[in-house]
């Protein structure tokens, strides 16, 4: 899995911030959380091609995070795409997306779903691909708001030394116990926990503009990565809560009371620029934080 972070500025780009968008490549498909402005021009440099993208998440509707959608999509269209591209966002996505796509006089060769995500009361699965689920989790934001989950699917694998010591390549009573179901076999019962051990899915956590709150922990819990905003210094942390975001300490917090392995900052104020501050601040709460940067890859 290959995390490629397009833009991780806050409200306004800097000279080497571009807004937010991040990209998530996992086997022959292409993720894509949020869409600031000029994100097509972030594709291109990056090398990533914007033609690969199945599905949009949008956290929510300001425009530091939609912004480059009429221009991708536009994209998409003159470059002749026949894949259907999916949009998933909050409350009042699907009359948001439809007036920028009117509005911009977009017409798209390909179709385009929008899936509206409502009554947001827990966590809950939103999209099921393959071998992959995406979560989302309602977040307090100055509007409708959400928090996503990449989730890959646990698999079952086979011990090595009971395949060879019982003969079975390419049997398929193979695919029961990868099922962990159990199986007969010879007249013996064999119990698939036996034989078998869990390779669990790897998790990407994606919280982008949202106020901290300790429930946040609950979607990052375990995960393998958290991409999390942290727009302000601690220095700012009684006036985050009316602007709606976080400090890198509070980030940070979410990190460690999720038991994550590795947080990565992202959504700068543009008031910074030097983060080495913001860097303290958030490894003093969790040691393994790195600070994201436009064209930065990370691979889970």
């Amino acid at each position: 899995m290959k995390i490629v972070f397009l833009g991780t500025s806050a409200t306004f780009p800097t000279k080497d911030r571009n807004h937010t968008a991040i990209l998530l490549r996992y086997s022959s498909e292409a993720l894509l959380f949020d869409c600031g402005e000029a994100t097509q021009k972030q594709l291109r440099i990056s090398g990533e091609s914007p033609m690969k993208i199945t599905k949009i998440f949008i956290s929510h509707w300001h425009g530091d995070h939609v912004l480059g959608i009429p221009g991708l999509l536009q994209s998409m269209a003159m470059n002749n795409r026949k894949e259907p591209l999916e949009i998933f966002g909050p409350e009042g996505s699907d009359q948001m997306f439809w007036k920028i796509y009117h509005a911009f006089q977009i017409k798209a060769p390909y179709n385009i779903t929008v899936h509206e995500i409502k009554n947001l009361r827990s966590i809950k699965s939103v999209c099921v691909s393959g071998n992959y689920e995406v979560l989302a989790m309602k977040v307090q934001h100055s509007i409708p708001c959400i928090a996503y989950a990449f989730q890959e699917r646990s698999k079952y694998r086979i011990k090595k030394d009971f395949v060879r010591k019982y003969n079975l390549q390419g049997n398929p009573l193979l695919k029961k116990l990868q099922q962990g179901k159990d199986i007969v076999y010879n007249k013996k019962k064999i119990r698939a926990k036996d034989v078998t051990f869990v390779n669990y899915g790897k998790k990407v956590t994606i919280i982008l503009d949202a106020l901290y709150e300790e429930k946040l922990a609950k979607i990052a819990e375990n995960a393998d990565l958290l991409i999390c905003e942290g727009t302000f210094s601690n220095k700012m942390r009684e006036k985050v809560k009316e602007k709606g975001h976080m400090t890198v300490k509070q980030a940070a917090k979410v990190a460690r009371k999720a038991k994550v392995k590795q947080l990565v900052l992202t959504h700068f104020s543009q008031r910074y620029k030097n983060l080495n501050e913001l860097a303290k601040e958030a490894k003093s709460v969790f040691r393994n934080t790195k600070l994201a940067k436009d064209f930065m890859v990370v691979n889970v």
